[in-house]
């Protein structure tokens, strides 16, 4: 049987990822917070809060240190040994999915359960649905275009059809041609991106990936590649921002980041309607 959050909601939380981090606080819940991953930096107040160890790799001993009544994450790689020895020794664990769009939701309205807030959480979702309906509305208006969304180099790894990505692309009026790959995050060979002819590239390859020069030696490392639409047409855009790789309370901002980098402009602001005579 599935554990139920306490009376009230739980008085102190653990935090392992960003998304949740960045709900709890969207939820003005905040000061629940004893504790979170070194992950979560945003927003700039997290940055303040103790840190019990990675997102990959949580710190057991850590996180009893500040007693929790509950820890929440999401599945990663490296955290299912950390997860099952700290529900071996009694401690609240509840685990979350982050791939699609939906499941960010649903991690939404569960993180506002344990926190005795679900009609918050329940208006924390319907505020950022009416901000992709927005983006959506927008991109009505312009080209659809073949997107492809690069986190690595070598090998090259792109945003896949079963990531919230996918839907985020198609929000903002892209086309993922990255879900050839299959799965969250394919890797596909050169030849297979030169084939599918992107018209945009969003490119967040970090560290040595990006080579010399930051976003401009990223930039050049497409240039062998100009039979590439996107290489082609200059719209090889870096991407640097975390709101894309997070799907929390800031999926509305991803969709209009993607939007600009997309369509190379803001979403429009929408006219105020007249007041009625």
């Amino acid at each position: 049987m599935a554990a139920e959050p306490p009376a009230g909601g739980a008085r102190r939380v653990v935090s392992l990822a960003p998304s949740v981090t960045e709900t709890i606080f969207a939820l003005g819940a905040e000061d629940r917070l004893v504790a979170v991953s070194s992950y979560c930096d945003f927003p700039p107040a997290a940055r303040a809060l103790p840190r019990v160890g990675s997102y990959l790799q949580p710190n057991v001993e850590a996180i009893l240190g500040v007693e929790p009544d509950v820890v929440i994450g999401v599945p990663t790689p490296g955290n299912r040994a950390a997860v099952d020895h700290l529900r071996r020794l009694g401690v609240e664990v509840v685990v979350v999915s982050e791939d699609t769009v939906p499941d960010a939701f649903a991690s939404m309205r569960t993180v506002g359960r344990w926190l005795g807030k679900p009609e918050q959480a329940e208006a924390l979702v319907a505020d950022v649905q009416g901000q992709l309906a927005a983006v959506r509305g927008a991109a009505a208006a312009e080209p659809r275009r073949r997107v492809l969304f690069v986190v690595g180099h070598d090998p090259l790894v792109v945003a896949g059809g079963a990531l919230f990505l996918n839907e985020l692309i198609e929000v903002a009026g892209g086309e993922n041609v990255g879900a050839i790959g299959g799965g969250t995050w394919p890797r596909l060979s050169l030849e297979t991106v030169v084939a599918a002819a992107p018209e945009v590239i969003i490119d967040g390859a970090m560290g040595t990936e990006a080579g010399p020069g930051g976003d401009a030696g990223l930039l050049r490392w497409w240039e062998p590649y100009r039979s590439v639409p996107a290489v082609r047409d200059r719209r090889v855009r870096a991407q640097r921002s975390n709101a894309l790789l997070r799907p929390g309370p800031r999926l509305g901002v991803a969709a209009r980041e993607l939007f600009e980098l997309v369509h190379g402009k803001s979403v429009p602001t929408p006219t105020p309607t007249p007041d009625a005579p």
